[in-house]
């Protein structure tokens, strides 16, 4: 049986996902990510009824919603409505003049958000033009307040905006805090400089982390059997382990299975297969894991030679998200250098990795790259094996 193995903290791992509608196909080395932001509901709510404070949703938190100290004056109309007065910019707009929120997922969960829905106007004091910003853009701390998720003129009238949002806005697991400005003011005669806030609403989904591969091993032992060692995040009661096994890589059967009996915000795992035949030239092994709820979810392919390695290998390296995942056989215990690189030669990043004799699948957070042709490079004592890859 598989033995669960001392709990450790793992990066840079990604969520292998397939789906149990009708038929999926789920290639076993290039994964399909597939967020569905359907059944969207309200998740983060401020109805400024003499309160700041928000309503969270099932799976998330949310901050009180205030104006920053730029603004001098802050105060609700009627018990019903809030508003801060002074201090918006005449002009373009100010960075230290706004109002902030903050939405935060539980842990071992993530939010999926869809769209605000910013219910505002300007002060009506002073002439029938009213006073106050004439102009608000909507930033969040995603992208370190630095564009404009939504933009938009105000009026006396109270209006109702919907700022949908992008892909960066999903499988969010941390907080993010959104700031709405108010500049390009306008004081008519008698008016003041308010912004008049009457509801702020987050729309999304919540749900459970979702279950993710960060490490697959498999080793050669003395006693020739084969051991397989894999670390994951977000392990749920229920899940039923598979172990399969395959010679051609294709067609896979199930040669140990298990049930988790616990959640698990990390876990690692070992299996030793020994029945693994000798008399073939390769043996493929792969994890597939089958939730409760009918998802089903597959490793990384690790590939093991039966002949002994006589020098280090790069398997295969692919793109999975931001993330490169590449296959890497070594021959003895050492210390590794893998790099990824140019086509000219040049270091754009590199990683020293402690390994075992056998093979390793390994994922590499990429850096901003440019789109076009790159190297992944494995090197040891033992010499050097390199793939090209597409970004």
């Amino acid at each position: 049986m598989p033995v669960p193995i001392t709990k450790t903290t793992l990066t840079g791992g990604r969520p292998a996902w397939s789906m149990s509608v009708g038929k999926h196909v789920c290639s076993l080395l290039l994964q399909a990510f597939i967020i569905i932001p359907c059944f969207s509901q309200t998740i983060g709510n401020w109805n400024f009824n003499g309160s700041t404070s928000g309503t969270g949703g099932t799976y998330n938190t949310v901050s009180i919603a205030d104006f920053s100290a730029a603004i001098p004056t802050k105060a609700y109309n009627g018990g019903t409505v809030y508003f801060g007065e002074g201090g918006w910019p005449s002009g373009a707009l100010n960075p230290s003049a706004y109002l902030e929120f903050t939405i935060t997922p539980n842990a071992g969960y993530q939010l999926d958000m869809s769209s605000i829905v910013l219910t505002m106007r300007r002060s009506t004091t002073g002439t029938a033009a009213g006073s106050g910003p004439t102009s608000w853009s909507l930033r969040s701390s995603v992208d370190g307040y630095t564009s404009d998720l939504g933009s938009n003129s105000l009026t006396t009238s109270v209006q109702n905006f919907t700022i949908t949002l992008g892909s960066s806005f999903l499988m969010r697991h941390t907080a993010v805090t959104f700031r709405l400005y108010g500049y390009n003011v306008n004081v008519t005669t008698g008016g003041l400089n308010r912004l008049v806030i009457d509801n702020v609403s987050i729309n999304g989904i919540g749900s459970v982390l979702p279950l993710t591969f960060t490490g697959l091993q498999a080793f050669h032992n003395n006693d020739k059997t084969i051991s397989l060692k894999w670390q994951m995040t977000n392990i749920r009661e229920g899940n039923v382990f598979n172990v399969e096994r395959s010679m051609n890589g294709a067609d896979f059967s199930t040669i140990n299975q298990f049930t988790q009996t616990e959640n698990q915000l990390t876990g690692s795992f070992q299996y030793n297969d020994n029945r693994a035949p000798g008399n073939v030239s390769a043996i493929y092994y792969r994890i597939k894991i089958n939730e409760p709820s009918g998802w089903t979810y597959f490793s990384w392919l690790v590939k093991v030679n039966n002949n002994t390695a006589k020098q280090l290998l790069i398997n295969y390296a692919n793109l999975t998200g931001q993330s490169l995942v590449t296959s890497l056989q070594v021959p003895e215990k050492g210390s590794y250098t893998l790099s990824v690189v140019t086509m000219n030669g040049a270091v754009l990043q590199q990683q020293s990795l402690e390994l075992d004799a056998g093979v390793h699948v390994i994922t590499t957070a990429l850096q901003s790259l440019a789109h076009g042709t790159y190297v992944v490079r494995l090197v040891g004592k033992e010499g050097l094996s390199s793939k090209k890859f597409v970004w």
